[in-house]
């Protein structure tokens, strides 16, 4: 079974990040997986191929950041994409619940938002990064790397009340203040802080006595509330509107 961690973000049209700075971002990223898990640590990581072998090729970091390898595959690849630039990298792990895997896309020149989905094997009824406070922790500090219009953490078996809306899933963060009375399904609000202190917005958690699986009936009757409340008060989006 597998956990996702899914955000969509938005560069402000300011700022024109490149390739090494969507890297940076996510060797950010790995750095806090891997204090968790060292099969997620920054040396694990390659460029996902065509074949197996294609796989094993380019290691994506080394200790000064992105390998001139892999940085070259990538800069080749982007070259003619028009609508959305992307790639995938994966952690080496052949077995399943040792595996992970990140989809990036990124400059999208159709108005859809940018985004990354985060996959981590793991064994049934396991969390790969254990206990929720560890789980809302790394999402938080996912929040403070881009910032996202949405980003959640659910099971790919989970099925949400909206089809046109993100789902609540096991966390759920919103760039709002959100409190129990707003929410009283919760069963935890976690909010996100900046470096100044300030809040940037809120982790919803459906689940917070075990891993969350959309094969719980609980579990999903308490998502399922989250998502209609939320949709009740106009705060969860549409993703046409993100």
């Amino acid at each position: 079974m597998s956990h996702e961690l899914d955000l969509q973000f938005r560069t402000p049209p300011d700022r024109r990040l490149d390739i090494e700075d969507h890297l940076s971002m996510i060797r950010r990223l790995i750095e806090i997986l891997g204090a968790e898990d060292a099969l997620l640590g920054e040396s694990a990581w390659y460029l996902s191929g065509d074949t197996k072998d294609d796989s094993y090729r380019d290691q994506l970091f080394g200790d000064q950041g992105p390998t001139a390898a892999a940085l070259a595959v990538l800069k080749r690849e982007q070259e003619g994409k028009e609508v959305v630039k992307s790639f995938a990298i994966w952690n080496g792990q052949l077995e399943n619940e040792k595996g992970a895997s990140i989809a990036y896309y990124f400059d999208r020149t159709d108005g859809s938002a940018s985004g990354l989905r985060l996959t981590l094997g793991a064994k049934p009824s396991t969390s790969r990064l254990g206990a929720w406070p560890t789980v809302a922790r790394v999402l938080s500090e996912t929040v403070k790397i881009w910032q996202p219009l949405i980003a959640t953490i659910d099971k790919r078996n989970y099925s949400g009340v909206f089809l046109d809306r993100p789902r609540a899933g096991w966390m759920l963060y919103l760039p709002t203040i959100l409190t129990d009375q707003q929410v009283p399904e919760a069963r935890a609000l976690v909010s996100v802080l900046n470096e100044k202190n300030k809040q940037l917005g809120t982790i919803v958690v459906s689940v917070v006595d075990g891993p969350f699986s959309g094969s719980d009936p609980e579990h999903v009757r308490v998502a399922h509330a989250i998502e209609v409340r939320l949709v009740d008060q106009d705060l969860l989006p549409r993703y046409a509107d993100l």
